[in-house]
């Protein structure tokens, strides 16, 4: 690793939420004034291309949000020689813009989105390294340096952040990422609700991590090579899981500590609007979606996992959320399982 001449390109993935997504992104140029980020808006239903649009043109204002006791995001007075642009997916022409929102022709899916952005990086700016952000994410001071320097080590692989709630920034989320349950191949998060005073040590949290959290994900340009890219067929959850098992032994999931990302938890997926509930899309993709990784990594699995899946819509059903457990069932049994081999659909 070169040092602070290494080029960072960021990519955000929006669906119906440009405010976050801008949010997200100017947080990034605040820690990193050079950093290139491209937005892929993944066909948004609710004009968020406008909402671009005028906010580059200067027609409207964007007052970025951030949390109590936390550093400032960016705005764009504060920024200079700020560039930005819009353009569509496949054009030829490349972006040499500070923020580039890049235009999908249809939803193919989170996974999709970040393949879409990192190929546009790889071809307009060729970055040492990569961070995937979730749009409802927000980077403070310091995070990249830090994910630089932990990515220095040649045998990193996926490298997580110090992920903090964004209505509590003293609280984790996750130190670094999650550990999948061995039989039921369900996600739990490092330190969840723990303080941030209270963090483990580096090596403690990677010895226990699966995955890192997907809100923040960094990784070198040579772990693409590597592992491919993302599985397509994961539209939305375990897209992160997959990866970090394509990486092996030779490339284990690392954790950046004093990379802090505050999360605005289930904003981009709508679940906040129902508190310690997920929204019937995402019961509906958790649950196509780890049937799929069981398909695809531990066959011998899939009828117990069809058991837990239709548990947990009965579960539902008891507290009257039939359109949760409705969700569940269609995902378990919805899927398109992925060859063991495989990163993109086929």
């Amino acid at each position: 690793m070169s040092g602070p001449a290494e080029r960072v390109g960021v990519v955000i993935v929006n669906y119906n939420c440009a405010a976050l997504a801008l949010d997200a992104a100017l947080s990034v140029l605040g820690d990193n004034a050079a950093a290139r980020i491209v937005i892929v808006d993944n066909a948004s239903t609710d004009n968020s291309a406008a909402y671009f649009e005028s906010v580059f043109c200067g027609r409207m204002p964007h007052a970025p949000q951030y949390p109590v006791d936390a550093p400032k995001p960016v705005a764009f007075s504060e920024i200079s020689q700020i560039s930005t642009t819009i353009v569509n997916d496949g054009a030829s022409t490349s972006s040499d813009a500070s923020i580039t929102v890049l235009l999908a022709r249809r939803n193919r899916g989170f996974a999709a989105g970040c393949n879409i952005g990192m190929r546009f990086l790889e071809s307009a700016f060729s970055p040492d390294w990569v961070l995937l952000l979730n749009p409802d994410a927000l980077v403070a001071t310091g995070a990249l340096s830090a994910f630089r320097a932990r990515l220095a080590d040649d045998r990193s692989g996926l490298c997580g952040a110090c992920v903090l709630r964004f209505e509590a920034p003293h609280e984790a989320q996750a130190f670094g990422g999650a550990r999948l349950g061995r039989f039921s191949l369900q996600g739990k998060n490092i330190g969840a609700g723990r303080l941030l005073s209270a963090a483990p040590q580096r090596e403690e949290a990677e010895r226990a991590m699966d995955y890192p959290l997907g809100a923040a994900m960094a990784f070198r340009r040579d772990y693409r090579d590597h592992a491919g890219d993302l599985d397509e067929r994961y539209f939305l959850y375990f897209e992160e899981a997959d990866w970090a098992r394509r990486g092996g032994r030779s490339r284990p999931p690392v954790w950046a500590p004093e990379a802090v990302v505050y999360h605005r938890h289930g904003a981009a997926a709508g679940s906040r609007e129902r508190p310690g509930r997920r929204a019937p899309l995402s019961d509906y993709y958790m649950a196509r979606s780890r049937m799929a990784y069981a398909v695809k990594w531990r066959p011998a699995l899939v009828p117990w996992i069809a058991a837990l899946s239709l548990a947990q819509a009965v579960r539902r059903v008891i507290r009257g959320d039939w359109p949760q457990s409705r969700a569940v069932i269609r995902g378990a049994w919805a899927f398109s399982p992925p060859t063991k081999n495989s990163s993109v659909p086929q």
